[in-house]
């Protein structure tokens, strides 16, 4: 598997560990298409930030990783430091993942490289799964050719989590790490710190290592406790 920029796959972030994944459009369909995309249009996933853009994006490179197949993602969001010609050649691999592509949109050269990356990927049947944080539309590029092939991918718009989603996802990812994490203790966590869900998983595993360490169960004291140490 080759990264760009260093780029590390979070362990258990799979397509299968996605919120709900069993219920999802997207997971369903990114399964197959990573399986065989010959003949198939690319994915194209949008949403805001915190709807689980990045989870799906690791999870299809760690998919392919485990059937044997090469990927590379590549972060647009750093394309200012970058130069477009980092997209050569990637129709040799099996998955290219290009994220944040709204970050092209002020720059010819690169919606030029996209595009005829997307091109190479699309005859040589390589998949190619393209995040953004809006519809193709509404991203502000100016290249006609490349905003019809956006337009020709597969979309699936990604929601953002509610309270009761986001208290499940902890409770999922806690029972993935073998711990339980009852139903109040999650709410505590959503109620008293940062609802985004990284820094919320961010601090599940701290609360694992010390739960680990002191032998202690999940409960709100031992949560607090933990939480309001330096």
């Amino acid at each position: 598997m080759q990264l760009t920029l260093a780029v590390t796959l979070p362990e258990d972030e799979t397509l299968d560990s996605f919120y709900a994944a069993e219920h999802s459009a997207a997971v369903s369909f990114l399964k197959q298409y990573l399986a065989d995309p010959s003949g198939q249009a690319p994915v194209y996933l949008f949403g805001a930030s915190g709807s689980g853009k990045s989870h799906l994006l690791y999870a299809a490179c760690v998919q392919a990783h485990e059937q044997g197949r090469t990927s590379q993602l590549v972060a647009l969001q750093d394309c200012e430091q970058l130069t477009p010609r980092i997209l050569d050649n990637l129709e040799q691999l099996d998955l290219v993942c290009l994220d944040n592509i709204q970050a092209v949109a002020g720059d010819l050269n690169w919606q030029v490289a996209v595009f005829d990356l997307y091109n190479r990927l699309v005859e040589q049947g390589k998949a190619l799964i393209i995040v953004a944080n809006q519809a193709p539309q509404q991203l502000g590029i100016t290249l006609p050719d490349l905003v019809s092939r956006l337009h020709a991918c597969t979309s699936f718009q990604l929601r953002l989590l509610s309270d009761d989603d986001k208290q499940g996802l902890l409770q999922q990812k806690a029972r993935l790490k073998g711990i339980e994490l009852p139903a109040e203790a999650a709410r505590y966590l959503l109620n008293h710190h940062n609802r985004d869900i990284r820094s919320l998983v961010a601090i599940l595993d701290r609360l694992d290592k010390a739960s680990i360490v002191h032998q202690r169960k999940l409960t709100i004291p031992f949560i607090r406790e933990i939480l309001q140490q330096a």
